[in-house]
């Protein structure tokens, strides 16, 4: 298998936070006051057994997905293909589903249509469930590779959930969001994406996350850093 070497600029590394608190390496930007992240906990594969025919159809009533998750997965894609579609940047969500702050993130996405709409037509949007053991087809510097989930969390140095990370169209890291982000402020970020209002910014240093918070500042989003 082959090796995959992604080397993150300062800038992947210097998170902008959403509402959530942030590493020790991440610069805040929020408008609400800081939630905690929820850890990323890896999901053991159950061991097998075997279950009476009689219970069949009750379990399966309860691993049903939730009317809000098969609404979320309309809008995201799995996670089984990762690349841009249609010439649109993309965007990966890490999530966990026992994660409150994911399932705040995902009905938010699903009980509010100009935020759903905004997504669909700014990015290629794809979820990833961050605690599952998963393989995944990744479009990286115009290859696909072949990685799992646990290469993913390692690859962006990811340690907590949600967190989003939105690409160009060469699936290039432009910049990372820790934590839960309200809805305004999502529709605000994908309106700087969909601009380009990150091109000609230096990654490897701080522009692009100096550049979003002045395009906060413009769009009435106030950002600062939240209570510790």
């Amino acid at each position: 298998m082959k090796r995959i070497a992604i080397v993150l600029s300062t800038s992947a590394v210097l998170l902008v936070s959403g509402c959530g608190s942030s590493t020790k390496e991440a610069k805040e930007i929020t408008d609400a006051p800081a939630v905690k992240h929820a850890e990323i906990t890896p999901v053991p594969a159950p061991a097998a057994v075997s279950t009476p025919p009689e219970a069949s159809q009750s379990q399966a009533a309860k691993t049903a997905p939730s009317p809000v998750l098969s609404k979320f997965y309309e809008i995201f894609n799995d996670g089984a293909r990762i690349a841009p579609k249609e010439g649109k940047p993309l965007l990966l969500v890490f999530g966990q589903p026992a994660d409150p702050y994911t399932q705040k993130l995902q009905a938010d996405v699903t009980g509010n249509r100009d935020l759903a709409k905004a997504i669909t037509d700014t990015v290629t949007p794809v979820y990833i469930n961050a605690a599952a053991e998963k393989r995944h087809k990744f479009l990286h510097n115009g290859e696909m590779m072949d990685v799992d989930t646990k290469t993913l969390v390692s690859i962006y140095h990811l340690d907590a959930t949600p967190t989003l990370i939105f690409m160009d169209k060469k699936s290039q890291s432009i910049f990372m969001v820790p934590g839960y982000m309200p809805p305004r402020q999502f529709e605000v970020t994908l309106q700087f994406v969909k601009e380009g209002a990150w091109k000609g910014k230096d990654r490897k240093k701080s522009e692009v996350y100096q550049a979003l918070k002045s395009y906060y500042d413009a769009h009435g989003i106030h950002v600062g850093k939240g209570k510790k």
